[in-house]
């Protein structure tokens, strides 16, 4: 079903996520068709119907493209949609309307003149607004620390905490109670994201026309334990991307709603039968319940048996990552749950892959306006589907790459160094034997023969072509090629 959405922007889209990934498929961002899939491929079929419902493990059903056989994992747009909200709620603006229930004016924002007058001012700077419709007077504050006692203290509490200093030692320094730390990290929380709002809404301005280098990349983080007889840490992941050229972040988002209520979320579940329903059809499909999450914790050590140890070459490195991710019920997901870890206490864990589609959803809605885009990315299949499902249509109209970048993490500092030794060798001749060619010109010349000689791997034949100058902090590299070369 797809699932409309609107963007911080005003902009309104479908948003339909289940379709062929595979960019040289005819049916890449084509949704299956409503109507009945096809049984077999047909000469001049059309594309959308060429689709088939299949079991996958775990009774997750899959979709089948017909047309280049690839498996698709279905996800519920409703849960992308969801997880999209929540990552851009802090793009929701504050409306002081009139307060009165049932007049005229209680929809129309103030200071617009058609509804109200400016009544002058309080005692605290506050602006006064009297509404033409009913005569209320009501005053709309121009401060952010309106009714703090200790304002003074925000920017020395800041700085301290930014450093490093314990919570205790900060209360001693700055003479507060701990609950006055607390409410003053409420504070700075959200005026971290109502900076970060009226930045991003200047972005989508900012970056029309120019071209965009993005690195994408995941992280992991354990939350301490908080009792003695469960020592098990909370883990979660987040997904981040920034631009090369600036540094500037886009997003770096975690796969936590700290808004849910466990345990109302849990009855709710049960008593809709959201157990019996297939994931991607699940109310809660973004979401990790309970019961789910202790069947992932014991299965996670059969397929811990499985996963082989890595041969060290980069090639093979690569290899096997596709190994693994062919072990998956679900190739769009490699959140790996252990007997280490545990569910959290509060709030709800979002399970990643509905994270990823709603980080590029919201990247996509900020960089709308680029002329051209490449992404570099992890080599995870879970990301390279959210950025293709996202930037399709930039990908269709080739206004878009996405690479993979594999790092040789494992090799010496000697290997190194003679690898960089070798490719500058390489670099010299190059230039020797076409003297009419600027160092750049040579570089690209030498960008293209490794794509030339690009080598195929894992199920989706992906090029991985060896980057001709690594550097020592990770030498060699390698990049997947998706959509033609730049």
């Amino acid at each position: 079903m797809e699932t409309a959405f609107t963007f911080p922007s005003g902009h309104t889209r479908g948003l339909q996520v289940n379709f062929c990934k595979n960019p040289r498929c005819a049916n890449f961002g084509v949704p299956a068709s409503g109507s009945k899939f096809a049984r077999r491929v047909k000469a001049g079929a059309t594309p959308g119907k060429d689709y088939r419902l299949a079991a996958g493990g775990a009774g997750l059903p899959l979709l089948k493209c017909l047309l280049c056989g690839e498996h698709l994992p279905l996800k519920s747009n409703i849960g992308i949609a969801e997880e999209l909200s929540r990552l851009t709620s802090h793009f929701q603006v504050v409306r002081h309307c009139c307060p009165t229930e049932g007049c005229a004016n209680s929809d129309i924002a103030t200071p617009d003149s058609s509804a109200y007058y400016r009544f002058g001012k309080t005692e605290g700077g506050s602006s006064r607004f009297q509404c033409k419709s009913c005569k209320k007077t009501f005053s709309v504050s121009n401060r952010s620390t309106l009714r703090q006692r200790e304002a003074r203290k925000n920017v020395p509490l800041l700085q301290s905490l930014v450093n490093k200093v314990p919570l205790a030692r900060a209360a001693e320094i700055h003479g507060i109670s701990f609950q006055t730390i607390y409410d003053k990290l409420n504070f700075f929380h959200q005026q971290v994201l109502n900076f970060t709002a009226t930045q991003e809404i200047r972005l989508r301005e900012l970056v029309k026309g120019t071209k965009r280098y993005i690195s994408v990349d995941r992280q992991d983080y354990a939350v301490n334990w908080t009792r003695r007889k469960d020592k098990r840490n909370v883990v979660l992941r987040a997904i981040g991307s920034a631009d090369l050229e600036s540094g500037f972040v886009f997003g770096m988002h975690l796969n936590f709603d700290g808004s849910q209520d466990t345990e109302a979320v849990e009855a709710d579940a049960l008593s809709i039968g959201d157990y019996g329903q297939a994931l991607p059809h699940r109310r809660y499909a973004r979401l990790w319940l309970k019961e789910d999450y202790d069947k992932a914790v014991a299965a996670s050590a059969a397929k811990a048996a499985k996963r082989s140890v890595g041969a060290g070459a980069l090639g093979d490195d690569i290899q096997q990552r596709y190994d693994e991710t062919g072990l998956r019920e679900d190739v769009e997901s490699s959140e790996r749950v252990t007997t280490e870890q545990r569910f959290p206490a509060k709030g709800m864990q979002v399970r990643s892959e509905y994270t990823m589609y709603a980080h590029f959803y919201e990247l996509h809605d900020i960089l709308r306006g680029a002329q051209k885009l490449r992404f570099f990315m992890d080599q995870e299949s879970g990301i390279r589907a959210a950025c293709l499902a996202a930037f399709q249509d930039e990908v269709t109209e080739r206004r878009a790459d996405a690479f993979f970048v594999r790092l040789g993490k494992e090799i010496t500092v000697d290997e190194k160094r003679k690898i960089i030794k070798a490719s500058r060798e390489v670099f010299s001749e190059k230039r020797g034997a076409n003297p009419q060619l600027t160092e750049y010109e040579a570089q690209v010349l030498m960008m293209k023969e490794q794509v030339a000689a690009a080598a195929e791997f894992g199920k989706w034949s992906d090029r991985w072509a060896l980057h001709p100058f690594p550097k020592s902090s990770g030498a060699p590299k390698g990049r997947v090629l998706f959509d033609g070369f730049w």
